[in-house]
């Protein structure tokens, strides 16, 4: 008969390699003490690439959340930027198109958080270096429940 110590610690293993398994099949990598959510998918990841010498650009990183809870994305980052923010793009009641800065975004549950051009984005501000199409950029977005996905997206032209 197995002690009740080995039944504990069995148990805490297979929970420590539950969420190793969900972050792999999210396409996202985990952060040490901070495991991904395994709910949230990446639909797609572009970056918009810029002549050399801007430093700021776009982001669309895409998330389906497949959970039946709502996430909240609070902040996202790269190490080969400054700075990024979370921003939401809006038309008033004459069609014109303006941009805020959010200090958080709503993944719904069984839902998605689309971002494109003309809508929803991050800005990816002061790049340490020119940007090749092609080319994959980490980001890290992090949920306000601490947890992180690390998510690489591809440097695209329109």
């Amino acid at each position: 008969m197995f002690s009740r110590t080995f039944l504990v610690l069995s148990a805490s293993v297979l929970l420590l390699a539950l969420p190793v398994a969900a972050g792999h099949e999210s396409h996202g990598q985990l952060r040490p003490g901070a495991a991904a959510p395994a709910e949230v998918r990446v639909v797609s990841a572009r970056v918009l690439a810029v002549p050399p010498g801007i430093r700021d650009t776009s982001a669309f990183i895409s998330l389906r959340n497949t959970g039946t809870r709502p996430l909240v994305l609070r902040a996202v980052s790269t190490p080969l930027a400054g700075h990024s923010m979370l921003m939401i793009t809006r038309k008033d009641a004459q069609s014109r198109t303006s941009m805020k800065i959010v200090q958080s975004l709503n993944l719904p549950a069984r839902g998605t958080l689309p971002m494109a051009p003309s809508g929803n984005h991050l800005m990816v501000m002061g790049l340490k270096r020119a940007l090749k199409v092609g080319q994959k950029l980490p980001f890290t977005l992090t949920f306000s429940d601490g947890r992180t996905l690390k998510v690489s997206a591809t440097v695209y032209k329109p």
